[in-house]
């Protein structure tokens, strides 16, 4: 979908999950700005930031030989748009940086060349209480 509406920005963060949970570099690649920061900051007050080569590295690594299916698991708090700006309040459990993590994500979009792009993650992550 190519429009600024919240129904767009939905069906954007599904295809953003599903590349990513098959490590679907080419397409996360369109969808991550090039100017995108990523900030991680754990349960025991570790901050990591990441630039857009680095985090689809960590993504590809985390989810080689992974089966997609079984990482989709979300819960979307807050979708909102107001003109070429966006925002995604979701919670995930993937495995990244080892064991399943639940993350809390806010995700800022900005809806440039004709298409929802991810500019900013800021997300805080704790190991996943099911699987501790």
């Amino acid at each position: 979908m190519t429009e600024r509406t919240t129904e767009a920005l939905r069906a954007k963060v599904q295809d953003l999950m599903k590349y990513g949970t098959s490590a679907n570099m080419e397409e996360l690649d369109k969808i991550y700005h090039e100017d995108i920061v990523v900030m991680d900051l754990s349960i025991d007050g570790r901050l990591v930031t990441l630039q857009k080569q680095e985090f689809m590295a960590m993504l590809k690594d985390a989810f080689k030989d992974k089966i997609p299916e079984d990482h989709m698991w979300s819960r979307i708090h807050s979708v909102t748009v107001d003109g070429d700006r966006g925002h995604v309040l979701i919670s995930r459990k993937i495995p990244v940086g080892g064991p399943s993590m639940h993350i809390e994500l806010s995700i800022d979009f900005i809806f440039e060349d004709g298409r929802w792009q991810v500019i900013r993650e800021v997300n805080f992550s704790r190991p996943d209480a099911e699987t501790a």
